[in-house]
């Protein structure tokens, strides 16, 4: 005979086996017969209890007569729709100060090849023509140019400097970084070079080359940029014509 598992035991069973719960849908072997629990009311109570019981009537009450609004309330009413009503007065409105468009920030850059000795071109190319067709046109025209310069010896590809010019120099807001400024550096780092690397000639190629260069300071032959003449092969001929003129 089976004997029935008080809790306690079954749930050390159940938890050695590795089962967390356990509820049968079928009497186990040797379990005792279930019962039902008495918990659920008898036929007889369900009925006496589905039965309407007796709802409390509430006896009616006096209506009452409705109260007169005070003397001094419905007056005060009375004056308040009676009295027209006031123009409002519209404050003055402040001029509307016009907008200023905010100025754009002043940024460029310029490349400079020089060979000593030579010239020095300074050109305004944009950023995205391949830096080696560049250095090649440069290098090609400087080597025409030392032909034309008996006193001039060397090789251009040995002596063939170049550097960046980039506007503005530091990324400081607080520092008057405008076109004048611009033109003051760009003036002042020309005339160093010509004076460090004994330069006899300088060409500015393109817009910004120009624009952002004292005339009156810098001697100088202006051109297209470098990217004009690498796209128009025969504008060549006109930028050899400017510099074996002068």
């Amino acid at each position: 005979m089976f004997e029935a598992l008080p809790e306690a035991k079954r749930l050390a069973y159940l938890q050695a086996m590795g089962v967390e719960s356990f509820f049968p849908r079928f009497r186990l072997p040797g379990a005792p017969e279930p019962r039902l629990c008495d918990t659920l009311p008898t036929a007889d109570e369900m009925t006496a209890f589905a039965e309407p019981q007796s709802e409390s009537v509430e006896p009616p009450r006096p209506e009452r007569a409705p109260r007169e609004a005070p003397e001094a309330a419905r007056n005060l009413l009375r004056d308040l729709v009676e009295k027209p009503a006031s123009p409002e007065t519209r404050k003055p409105t402040a001029a509307a100060t016009p907008a200023v468009p905010k100025a754009e920030k002043l940024q460029f850059t310029l490349r400079f090849y020089l060979v000593p000795g030579l010239v020095l071109l300074v050109d305004a190319s944009p950023e995205q023509v391949p830096e080696t067709a560049l250095k090649q046109f440069a290098a090609n025209l400087m080597l025409a140019l030392s032909r034309r310069s008996p006193d001039w010896q060397g090789s251009i590809k040995q002596s063939l400097q170049q550097h960046l010019f980039r506007w503005p120099v530091v990324g400081n807001q607080a520092l008057a970084q405008g076109e004048n400024e611009a033109r003051e550096a760009l003036t002042a780092a020309i005339q160093a070079n010509c004076e460090r690397h004994s330069l006899t000639q300088v060409v500015l190629m393109g817009a910004n080359a120009q624009r952002f260069v004292e005339a009156d300071l810098v001697k100088a032959i202006h051109s297209e940029a470098m990217a004009h003449y690498l796209q128009t092969p025969l504008a060549k001929r006109e930028l050899w014509a400017q510099l074996t003129a002068s």
